[in-house]
């Protein structure tokens, strides 16, 4: 495991080369210990309950860095509030990480993709369902009550919720994003 993973999944160690405050921090480290529950749950072993708190810690790790270094960073074809997470990803590989189901989890975290595994549908779905998260009544806490077994309906209705918002505010979908819907509903 890379020591960037291990110190993230293992202390919550952030890079130097983060940027987040305090509340987008607190927000990671939610994630990760949500994750790392699921992955107790499910039996995954030691090291790969640490991975996938790594996964949530860092899944943010550069969410307040200004658009245009994000943008430098991950590339073209990024809408600005999701360009993070491709930008974390770089930066994770820059460092030497080669895990590609970690890197791709962070990277489509915000708006999915049809060849993510468990560890990227799960960090989509702690990302939405952290308790820190509020609004939706209540509805967050019932659809968290259902994982980790309840993964396939609970991502149906997490990505069908994402999809909605940005439809309802006239904002282009990736392609990525339709692909990934159409693999959940078995198009």
């Amino acid at each position: 495991m890379h020591p960037v993973i291990e110190r993230a999944g293992a202390a919550a160690e952030l890079p130097a080369w983060a940027r987040c405050g305090t509340r987008r921090r607190a927000h990671g480290v939610r994630v990760g210990d949500l994750l790392s529950t699921w992955a107790a749950h499910l039996d995954l072993p030691e090291r790969e309950q640490i991975r996938w708190r790594a996964a949530g810690v860092l899944h943010d790790a550069v969410k307040d860095a200004p658009i245009a270094e994000l943008h430098d960073v991950a590339g073209d074809g990024w809408p600005d509030p999701v360009v993070h997470a491709p930008a974390c990803a770089h930066r994770l590989e820059a460092d030497g990480v080669e895990d590609r189901s970690l890197l791709d989890a962070i990277r489509y975290h915000p708006v999915g993709h049809p060849d993510l595994d468990a560890l990227g549908e799960y960090l989509i779905l702690a990302d939405y369902l952290e308790p820190g998260r509020s609004g939706s009544g209540g509805k967050r806490d019932r659809l968290r009550e259902l994982l980790p077994e309840g993964r396939p309906d609970v991502l149906t209705v997490v990505v069908r919720q994402r999809l909605r918002r940005l439809l309802d505010k006239n904002r282009p979908l990736m392609s990525c994003s339709v692909d990934f819907w159409n693999r959940l509903v078995g198009q």
